[in-house]
């Protein structure tokens, strides 16, 4: 019986612990520690407007159409256009499916931007959701 405590103490335990702890981390996927949120497009759409809006498309695709009061900023805005954003005001960002943003976002973070906000499904959710 001793046996099979200390085994449980040695073995068990930890694992679950260990577990438990991943499923904490992993389960946090909406929060990027560096001041970059993920969030749906109906927090989207609440709070776009409270900041600045930014997509981060091909020209091309943002002069065809684009979310009202968005500014392009294609590949390259950390060449001179991240200057033109204001620091207290929250960023929200989008491209056409959520992952580009996410690298954005990073960047921003990096260089002293603290809420910045990514569209989870990006151009492609907010089109789907029948906003205008």
């Amino acid at each position: 019986m001793t046996g099979v405590i200390i085994m449980w103490l040695d073995y068990v335990l930890p694992a679950v612990i260990g577990i438990g702890l991943g499923y904490l981390i992993l389960s946090k996927k909406n929060v990027d520690y560096s001041g970059v949120r993920r969030i749906s497009i109906n927090d989207f759409i609440m709070n776009m407007r409270k900041g600045q809006l930014i997509d981060i498309r091909k020209k091309a695709d943002f002069e065809t159409e684009k979310i009202k009061g968005a500014r392009n900023f294609s590949k390259g805005y950390l060449k001179g256009k991240a200057t033109k954003l204001r620091h207290d005001l929250p960023v929200f960002i989008y491209c056409d499916n959520g992952h580009a943003s996410n690298r954005v976002g990073r960047k921003m973070a990096k260089n002293g931007f603290r809420n910045v906000y990514i569209l989870e499904g990006g151009f492609k959710a907010y089109k789907e959701s029948n906003t205008k």
